[in-house]
């Protein structure tokens, strides 16, 4: 991402819909799927952004991150959370680490090997731990805008999966999600060939109140759809899946 989205996410992710909901569906998944124990969980954020989502992980354990951007880490140190420089191509921690990874769009990013860096996770991962990764869905989809957050791709469910189980992962759960938001982005995205905008748009903007308390509500409640199917489609994939408890790496 650019140097401001670092600075607008931290002053408002708190707030924004997306960010508000998304989080809930990966502590949901998180709370859900990761192995029972008596001791605090582990846990890695793998590109952590500004943090919010390794604060709010803390009540479920002991928290790490990092992320490859020092403004990034900054602001996450600046939340209360252990962070550190580091590259998902490479994580700078040591094999079966933690119980839980979480990455949460970033291994679709152009600087990013996405199958080495799902490796890197498995690497870091316990015996039974899981990984639990959300990226942008839908190939088609590619705007003007992801130039601004350094898209290399989108993904489509069953792509993700076989990069998945190629690292080595059984899939726990596969899922698109955010599916209200498809529609109204699809015809965005349609509009803006037509159109053709003169300048690049962030993807981060403004969201009146009453609306982005509306969307906030209405995307959350996938957390709790989540609970019992997966959804069709969607602007997102999420996945849980488990390193097996047979073996410790993937060669």
């Amino acid at each position: 991402m650019e140097f401001q989205e670092y600075r607008w996410m931290f002053e408002n992710e708190d707030k924004n819909f997306f960010y508000v909901a998304n989080h809930k569906i990966i502590i949901s998944l998180i709370k859900r799927f990761a192995p029972t124990s008596n001791k605090p969980l582990k846990i890695l954020e793998a590109g952590c952004g500004t943090g919010l989502l390794s604060k709010k992980l803390k009540p479920y354990g002991k928290v790490n991150a990092f992320d490859i951007h020092p403004e990034a880490i900054r602001l996450t140190k600046q939340r209360g959370v252990n962070a550190r420089k580091g590259s998902v191509n490479n994580v700078p921690f040591h094999t079966n680490s933690f119980d839980v990874v979480t990455s949460v769009d970033v291994i679709y990013h152009k600087q990013v090997d996405d199958q080495k860096a799902l490796s890197e996770f498995f690497r870091v991962l316990k015996p039974g731990g899981i990984l639990v990764v959300r990226v942008p869905a839908n190939k088609w989809l590619v705007r003007e805008s992801d130039k601004h957050v350094h898209t290399r791709e989108r993904y489509n469910k069953e792509e993700l999966a076989r990069k998945l189980q190629k690292a080595g992962f059984i899939i726990e759960k596969i899922s698109y999600i955010n599916s209200l938001l498809l529609p109204p982005v699809i015809i965005t995205h349609y509009l803006e060939k037509i159109i053709k905008p003169k300048s690049t748009k962030s993807p981060i903007t403004p969201t009146p109140k009453l609306i982005n308390l509306l969307l906030s509500f209405l995307l959350s409640s996938e957390a709790y759809i989540l609970q019992f199917l997966n959804l069709p489609f969607g602007l997102g994939i999420v996945a849980v899946t488990k390193k097996p408890k047979s073996q410790s790496t993937r060669e």
